[in-house]
């Protein structure tokens, strides 16, 4: 395996990131990582706005594993994320607000720069590039879809169907169902997740605002006035999750672990129906079993608590799924014969 730090511009901005290519000559069949909303490095690693890594490089693994089958990655650093230039931040420089200076038109923009460049290096074969869109991923892929011809096959991992604002009310009950609780269960989430909960409490304002338009949204939180960007918000709700499956005309993977507490499995049917309905005849839908939403095996004797539980606080702490890494790795090397 060999990796090979890259740079490449989008738009004003200049994306760092890894290609990874097995041993050999090329040209190779390539995937390109597409990742979710939050400030994610290259590896899958999530990026504090002060700069500090919670690990989770699920990117790397898929990376280390599709090499050692003979097929690239391209995987990059967010807009202002490690060497990616964003929000006036330069290479290496903590992101701080992501969603001050990114949204969902920029992601998609960094997505097709990075498909171009993948298509342009001598050791991919251009004609054999697959994209990989995981969580939110799925939806900046899908809209690039629409602007591009370039990719044999999409594999989609972890994505939503459903509405944003159904999505958000789903996540964020759910959380404060879940703190309210006990006393125990109001302290992991105090814990573990105080603002993803601050957040919860504020969504239905959110979502009136930015249906209204807005792209701020102001509220009082500790006697102060506080004000956060809601651009992509209001993106996501003009341009709807369930409309966007319609733009995949190749063959695709519906992906999705039987154990994802993020996104319910449910979605994963309702993605492939989706795909299905809009004419696509090659549509793959594979349920990892055991797994959840990064692909993270838990053990079986898990129940509802030690799943909530595990997703606040330890869901990066278990081995990646097997069933998952050769299901990916041998629907891309069918893809010939398709």
């Amino acid at each position: 395996m060999n990796v090979i730090p890259v740079s490449y511009e989008s738009g004003s901005e200049v994306i760092g990131g890894d290609l990874v290519l097995p041993e050999g000559s090329g040209p190779f069949p390539a995937l390109l990582t597409v990742a979710g909303t939050g400030p994610q490095n290259r590896n899958g690693d999530m990026v504090l706005a002060d700069g500090e890594v919670k690990s989770h490089p699920r990117h790397k693994w898929v990376g280390e594993r599709l090499a050692a089958a003979g097929i690239a990655q391209l995987r990059y650093d967010k807009r202002g994320v490690g060497e990616s230039t964003g929000g006036g931040s330069g290479p290496g420089d903590p992101p701080g607000e992501r969603d001050e200076y990114a949204n969902v038109l920029t992601d998609v923009e960094d997505a097709l720069s990075a498909l171009a460049f993948l298509a342009s290096r001598p050791e991919i074969d251009a004609d054999r590039i697959v994209v990989m869109g995981t969580s939110a991923g799925v939806y900046f892929s899908c809209i690039a879809a629409s602007k591009t011809d370039v990719p044999c096959g999409y594999i989609l991992w972890g994505g939503v169907h459903m509405e944003l604002a159904d999505f958000g009310d789903l996540i964020y009950n759910r959380a404060l169902d879940y703190r309210a609780r006990g006393e125990r269960e109001q302290e992991v989430v105090d814990t573990h997740a105080p603002v993803f909960v601050e957040r919860g409490r504020r969504w239905p304002g959110v979502v009136e605002a930015a249906r209204a338009g807005q792209d701020r949204y102001e509220w009082e939180q500790d006697g102060e006035i506080r004000s956060e960007s809601i651009v992509r918000t209001r993106q996501e709700i003009e341009i709807p999750y369930p409309d966007q499956f319609r733009h995949i005309k190749t063959p695709v993977m519906v992906i999705h672990g039987d154990q994802d507490m993020n996104v319910p499995v449910s979605e994963a049917h309702a993605v492939a129906q989706a795909l299905e309905d809009a004419g696509n005849q090659d549509v793959t839908l594979t349920i990892v079993p055991g797994a959840d939403h990064g692909m993270h095996i838990a053990p079986s004797t898990f129940d509802f608590d030690d799943r909530m539980l595990h997703l606040f606080v330890s869901q990066r702490d278990f081995p990646y799924s097997e069933y998952f890494i050769h299901s990916v790795v041998g629907w891309i090397k069918d893809l010939p014969l398709r």
